[in-house]
């Protein structure tokens, strides 16, 4: 109802907007009052000529009455226009006036019944954060939950359920306080500790700071131990430096774990960035032009593939360009060669640790060294 008064007042205002115009008075139309005008300067003039003796009386008789049938005839003209007019003015005013009235309202209620909704009932906020929630509509999940923290604060359910909400939005701040506040309230856990170490991590701008760390460890050394703190605590190592660190964090949940653990795969992945193997080689923009079909695509690549392994057979080359062969036979299905090129590189760096340990997290990450290695 408060609905429809509102339109109602807003179409009676608009209404009114248009045909206050339409109700101020119009001045005549003077029409012949400059004839009218002329006239009677002629009478003025007939007076002065004959009191000054240059006409005589029965002259300036004659004039005057021919001059003030004309200007009868003229004063009579002017005001049958001006009725005119007037009579004219007033209907295109009432027509005018009538057509706002009923095309404004008209319009209006039809626009609004083609877009407007004017079934479904008023929502204030207070009745949609009683209503069961939609779980589509993160801002009003939020506006519940915290609405009920605000009036509990000491309910960690609810503050474990909105950090994870605050993370997908962005807002790192108010979700490391949540899952500050649902460990102080539900107690330390490896998915919790886990969290919050997330949660400063994001707030860092991806720092692992002191606190972040502490909590990440807390997770890492649960039971079970938290994959998520791991795999953190594994690139904050591979930041420092410590690329042997981070493959002893991950290697052993990789190794440990079910064939059908889902996390699995994105332990490959942690593996493959440790390792940080160069691009795959790509041809150049004139050779794919060349290369018209897939399958020329493929044995242009192969065939810089190929080089490339026959270049670092006799010339060695970096760990680096090892990486890239590894990788290159990998993903060209060629398995049986990546293997050799591994054992090959292997050889080559027995002496170098650090590119040891990219060789075996390569290895890791592609699947080419099984999990009970």
């Amino acid at each position: 109802m408060a609905l429809w008064i509102v339109l109602a007042l807003m179409t009676g205002a608009a209404a009114l907007v248009a045909i206050a115009p339409l109700a101020r008075r119009r001045a005549p139309v003077d029409a012949g009052a400059g004839d009218v005008a002329v006239y009677r300067d002629q009478l003025d003039e007939l007076a002065r000529d004959h009191a000054r003796g240059l006409i005589g009386d029965r002259e300036s008789e004659a004039a005057r009455a021919e001059v003030a049938r004309r200007l009868l005839a003229a004063s009579a003209a002017q005001g049958a226009g001006a009725a005119q007019d007037s009579a004219a003015a007033v209907r295109r005013r009432r027509i005018a006036a009538a057509a706002a009235l009923v095309v404004l309202p008209a319009v209006s209620l039809g626009v609004y019944g083609a877009l407007g909704r004017p079934d479904v009932p008023d929502r204030p906020l207070a009745a949609r954060l009683q209503a069961p929630v939609d779980r589509n509509n993160v801002a009003e999940m939020v506006a519940r939950v915290e609405a009920a923290l605000e009036k509990d604060p000491n309910d960690g359910r609810g503050w474990s359920v909105v950090g994870p909400i605050y993370m997908r939005l962005g807002r790192y701040d108010d979700a490391a306080e949540a899952f500050a506040q649902a460990i102080r309230l539900l107690g330390s856990s490896g998915d919790r500790e886990a969290n919050l170490g997330e949660a400063l991590v994001a707030k860092a701008d991806g720092v692992v700071t002191d606190d972040a760390r502490a909590a990440l460890e807390r997770a890492a050394a649960s039971t079970p131990p938290s994959i998520k703190a791991a795999v953190y605590l594994a690139r904050a190592a591979a930041q420092d430096g410590d690329r042997a660190a981070a493959l002893n964090r991950l290697k052993p949940l990789y190794v440990q774990a079910p064939a059908d653990s889902p996390y699995l795969e994105g332990l490959r992945d942690e593996f493959q960035r440790l390792a940080a193997p160069p691009a795959l080689p790509m041809p150049s923009q004139e050779e794919a032009q060349v290369a018209r079909t897939a399958e020329e695509r493929m044995a242009l690549v192969r065939g810089m593939v190929d080089r490339l392994g026959e270049r670092l057979a006799t010339d060695g080359g970096d760990v680096g360009e090892w990486l890239k062969l590894v990788r290159s036979r990998t993903a060209l299905g060629d398995e049986a060669k990546a293997r050799e090129a591994l054992a090959s590189a292997r050889a080559k760096f027995a002496a170098d640790p650090q590119a040891q340990t990219r060789l075996e997290a390569l290895a890791l990450g592609l699947g080419l060294e099984g999990r009970g290695a």
